[in-house]
């Protein structure tokens, strides 16, 4: 019994937290003089098993507000998070804990010399959890597995800014940004990390042939400054290439879109008996690739079903299947339906189920054997608008 009062406690605690963040970030201010703003509030459920008896589960309540006032937008978003993983039913772990606050600020500036300018400021509030135990960190999962894989990281700073140019069918847009990350414990063995900063640049090419038709090619070039543990250098990620290209036609009460990514990284360097950090030996990553299609048909002007079809397939890495650090094909598929209605006057419900099955060769993680893993989602969201 005085287990569950100190649930009950313990969850009314981080309940006001929660909405406590959302007055101290100052939005709540803002939103009294915006004429424009969106709450949103939702529930997302993820279940999976694999072919060697692990399972996992995780639970995501996310809340939001976003603001408008005049050229200005603000956003706040936050959240709580469970997470459930059972390794071979032998041995589980469960964690729970508020997530980090996601602040985001952004400026539109319209026909400055014939192009528009879209400046962007976003923050990273560290009210999630650092310093994990060993039971917060085994309690994490794949990133193919559920969308969510950390429960927290210190502040962080991410400035951006975008020019897009309009002809008749013809738009075409440039990005830059920057994220500087701050310094935090991320666990006992890794205190003071300082994850290191990132820098992005992105462009992008749309063509609307017809009203009904558009066509969109893209690319986005990331590369990463080293990370340090104690002030002495750990590890850098490989630069990032992506290229993408979509196509969408919409023509009531019917809505498609087809978008094609690849990926494509570079070469890790990794921390030496020496102390120093320099290239891996091979590639530890294999090239990627995702296609995503969606459909959506509008019954009404409050009604509209949709449905996805997602494919994955991620090549094997450069190192030798008899390496230790070698890491095979990663294949997935993942379908879904929804159903969006719109009701009382500025309301709208959102719920969205899925399934995916996902293959993985021999890695690191499971050298001996493949492993196929089954998994379902449930996403339910209420916006309203006011």
């Amino acid at each position: 019994m005085a287990k569950n009062r100190f649930l009950i406690w313990g969850g009314n605690i981080k309940i006001f937290v929660l909405l406590s963040i959302f007055v101290l970030t100052g939005i709540l201010p803002v939103a009294l003089y915006a004429k424009d703003i969106t709450c949103s509030a939702g529930f997302n459920y993820y279940y999976w098993e694999s072919t060697k008896r692990e399972k996992g589960q995780q639970f995501y309540t996310p809340i939001s507000i976003e603001a408008t006032l005049k050229d200005f937008t603000f956003r706040v978003l936050a959240g709580y998070m469970y997470n459930y993983y059972d390794v071979q039913g032998r041995d589980s772990h469960d964690t729970d804990d508020i997530l980090d606050t996601k602040v985001n600020l952004s400026y539109y500036a319209e026909d400055i010399l014939g192009i528009d300018v879209l400046l962007g400021l976003d923050f990273n509030i560290p009210t999630g959890r650092t310093n994990l135990s060993d039971e917060d960190i085994d309690a994490l999962m794949d990133p193919d597995l559920v969308p969510i894989t950390t429960w927290g990281e210190g502040f962080d700073v991410n400035p951006t800014i975008t020019f897009v140019k309009s002809w008749e069918k013809i738009v075409v847009g440039v990005s830059g940004g920057f994220l500087w990350r701050d310094e935090y414990d991320y666990s006992k063995e890794f205190e003071d990390y300082d994850p290191g900063d990132i820098w992005r640049v992105t462009a992008e090419f749309r063509y609307y042939p017809t009203d009904s038709w558009l066509l969109r090619l893209y690319s986005a070039y990331t590369w990463y400054e080293e990370d340090e543990v104690d002030g002495d250098d750990f590890y850098e990620p490989g630069d990032l290439l992506e290229f993408g290209a979509g196509i969408v036609y919409e023509r009531a009460p019917w809505r498609f879109s087809m978008a094609f990514s690849s990926y494509f990284r570079d070469k890790d360097r990794m921390e030496t008996a020496a102390g120093n950090i320099r290239n891996e030996d091979h590639n530890s990553y294999g090239d990627e690739f995702l296609l995503r299609n969606s459909l959506r048909y509008s019954i009404s002007e409050k009604q509209s079903v949709f449905g996805l079809l997602n494919f994955m397939r991620i090549e094997p890495n450069g190192y030798s299947h008899e390496d230790k650090f070698y890491r095979g094909r990663r294949q997935k598929a993942e379908a879904g339906l929804g159903w969006q209605w719109k009701f009382a006057r500025d309301y709208r419900f959102q719920l969205i189920s899925s399934l995916y099955l996902l293959h993985d060769e021999e890695t690191a993680d499971h050298p001996d054997s493949n492993r196929t893993y089954r998994g379902a989602s449930i996403r339910i969201g209420l916006t309203t608008h006011f």
